[in-house]
């Protein structure tokens, strides 16, 4: 639902990590000499490509690579549960801004530091791509989505979705795809949640249905029909001329106040990953008049 934003210049950073990693199976070499030396022909590509290629360069390897589910030696290099989840996890709290889960926006995600002074994560990695199908792409950064459990675990799991991922250049979400209410009402007569419907709906292209679909986002955002009937409340009580008096009297912009009034981060695209339902928040506001 929302780009991730990763801090600058960490792909070198991953590559070095991961592949000077050693197994002792394998007479102590690393990830990169395995590699070079069983798999740099076959899978016609270099290690860089696999760790830290654009999404749009591991759906490229994918699509010619193909299933390999079945290779047991090429899940065995690329075994991401035993050897890498950890280090990959820690490069995640590290390097990439982890707040809320970036398929549903729904759940906080963050991380938080121990009683014992210890940095631990609310956040799974889920794989894109599917790591039993295409294990060779198990460790690529760019296939590793920070969500929830219930995104990952529950609705998720192994099924394939083909548009774009959080992790691309070319995901745009959130200009594509907009919350909207439905309102029979237009004076904003609105009592109780069925009094309206939300969905996700995309403006001129279908992109994103898988998505939606998938991460059963319109059936899980119904339950959150409260905030909008609460912004829907607050706007009737703070038209844009109470909101004026207020900029007055408090000696602030409008937008300072109407960030006050309904979420502080409505004019902030960069910082929606920071908030939960702050997608939620902006799309309404915009709906309402609010920006």
């Amino acid at each position: 639902m929302i780009k991730i934003a990763y801090k600058e210049n960490i792909t070198q950073i991953y590559y070095d990590d991961l592949s000077k990693r050693k197994y002792q199976k394998e007479e102590n070499k690393t990830l990169k000499e395995i590699f070079d030396e069983k798999f740099k022909t076959e899978f016609d590509c270099s290690l860089d490509d696999l760790l830290y290629g654009s999404f749009e360069k591991l759906q490229e390897i994918k699509e010619r690579l193909g299933d390999m589910s079945e290779q047991e030696d090429v899940k065995e290099l690329f075994n991401y549960e035993t050897k890498f989840q950890m280090p990959i996890s820690k490069f995640f709290e590290q390097y990439v801004d982890v707040h809320t889960c970036y398929f549903c926006n729904i759940e906080f995600i963050n991380t938080f530091m121990t009683k014992d002074e210890n940095v631990k994560n609310g956040f799974t990695l889920d794989h894109y791509i599917d790591k039993g199908k295409y294990p060779y792409l198990a460790l690529s950064l760019y296939n590793l989505i920070p969500s929830c459990y219930t995104c990952n675990s529950k609705v998720k799991r192994v099924h394939s979705v083909e548009t774009l991922s959080p992790a691309s250049n070319n995901f745009d979400f959130d200009d594509k795809v907009k919350f909207k209410t439905f309102m029979q009402n237009k004076n904003l007569q609105i009592e109780h949640k069925d009094d309206f419907s939300l969905l996700l709906k995309e403006d001129l292209s279908d992109i994103y249905k898988q998505y939606i679909d998938v991460f059963e986002l319109d059936g899980r955002y119904e339950y959150h029909k409260y905030k909008v009937i609460e912004m829907i409340n607050k706007r009737k009580e703070y038209p844009n001329s109470r909101i004026k008096e207020l900029a007055l009297l408090t000696q602030k912009t409008e937008e300072e106040v109407k960030q006050d009034l309904f979420g502080e981060y409505l004019f902030e695209d960069n910082d929606l990953h920071k908030r939960p339902l702050s997608k939620l928040i902006k799309d309404i506001s915009t709906e309402l008049g609010i920006i």
